[in-house]
């Protein structure tokens, strides 16, 4: 990578977010304890990991058993993972590094849906890809148009890339939009990569497959325990692709950077992810948290009507609001979010500052609000909603 510059997101948090006593930066759901988790088990016998296990390396791709479970939470009626579809990294920022490191270089050109998690398109243009940002409309709930995506379409085009559900927005790419996307990628043999790290936090009752089961073989998509599952400090993130000299190009990159995952990241990763007996129950934990969250920030809007817009989030584990002035102009992001840490200690992501890219104007009085921590929330709503009123 050359001419690397800081991660905006990132940096904000570390300078602001230890200043403030209300976090309300985080992207996940609230973080469970390893008691926690093993309370959600259906089955109390069963345990978190093996006390017996040898703490050696483990297998290079990942447990069979963890890949398994992987595959599983992958695929559609339509369409059965295997294993073998599967590798295991350490977190998906990792999965993410490998994925966009195998799939473009200097000279190439990639597309990337936008807002999204800045490594999607920074790390590509570090690595000297030109990279077309493909913007969500405001004015259409979020959804980026499909006659755009075409028209960036160039000959030297390697990769569509994605974020469903999105981050910071909460938009879904629906099952029908992504065949679409599907076939003009098609057309041009062009990879689609879609990062699925926050699903299954959808709220809606027809959420979207993942983009690995729709019948295109040139697409990946990667994920983690992190967002979606509440357990980030376990390090486990993944692959899947049915491209299997794709998921080789990868594999070998991975040597270079990872021997095997920690065995008991594996084990605890294998844990929640037991379709049977722990992950229904997970799963509704967390999406219980982000309903309560979505509620109190709609009670949020509803009181502060011609200060606050938003489009209420379909999936994801943020929200992201636009906060006006009194005149009705979007405030400074910046500003507003430095003196909300300073005046109230309630951290929130500048919108515009961490997410913008193209212009000083792109997200401008956005500010991305956590939907993982009810409680935090509830408690600093009456700061927040003081300081809009007040600024």
């Amino acid at each position: 990578m050359k001419d690397v510059q800081e991660f905006k997101i990132d940096h904000w948090i570390r300078t602001y977010g230890e200043q403030a006593r209300y976090e309300l930066h985080g992207s996940y759901a609230s973080a469970l304890s390893l008691n926690e988790l093993k309370a959600l088990s259906s089955d109390p016998s069963l345990e978190l990991f093996d006390p017996d296990l040898q703490l050696t390396y483990g297998s290079f791709e990942g447990s069979q058993r963890l890949r398994e479970r992987i595959a599983a939470l992958h695929s559609s009626p339509e369409c059965t993972l295997s294993a073998d579809d599967v590798l295991i990294t350490p977190g998906s920022i990792m999965a993410n590094f490998l994925v966009l490191d195998a799939v473009s270089g200097p000279g190439d050109h990639v597309i990337c849906q936008y807002p999204t998690f800045g490594q999607l398109y920074m790390l590509p243009k570090f690595s000297g890809v030109d990279v077309s940002l493909w913007k969500m409309d405001e004015d259409q709930g979020w959804m980026p148009s499909l006659e755009e995506l075409e028209r960036l379409i160039r000959p030297n085009t390697k990769a569509i890339i994605l974020n469903n559900p999105n981050n910071p927005t909460g938009a879904i790419l629906g099952k029908g939009f992504l065949q679409k996307i599907a076939a003009i990628a098609q057309k041009s043999n062009i990879l689609v990569f879609s990062d699925e790290v926050y699903s299954p936090l959808f709220f809606t009752p027809d959420p979207p497959p993942s983009f690995a089961t729709l019948g295109y073989e040139r697409s990946v998509v990667t994920s983690s325990l992190s967002k979606s599952f509440a357990i980030p400090g376990v390090r486990i993130g993944w692959i899947v692709t049915r491209d299997a000299a794709l998921l080789r190009r990868i594999s070998m990159a991975r040597d270079f950077t990872t021997i095997s995952v920690s065995q008991l990241d594996d084990a605890v990763a294998a844990f929640a992810l037991d379709a049977d007996k722990v992950l229904p129950a997970l799963v509704e934990r967390n999406l219980a948290l982000c309903r309560e969250s979505i509620a109190l920030l709609e009670g949020l809007v509803e009181r502060s009507k011609g200060r606050v817009r938003w489009m209420k989030p379909d999936g994801a584990g943020t929200a992201f609001i636009k906060v006006l002035d009194r005149e009705g102009r979007p405030v400074d992001d910046v500003d507003f979010s430095k003196t909300l840490v300073r005046k109230e200690s309630v951290c929130v992501i500048a919108g515009g500052h961490c997410f913008g890219e193209s212009s000083a104007e792109d997200f401008k009085g956005y500010v991305r609000i956590t939907l993982g921590e009810p409680k935090h929330l509830k408690e600093s709503l009456p700061l927040l909603e003081r300081f809009i009123q007040n600024y």
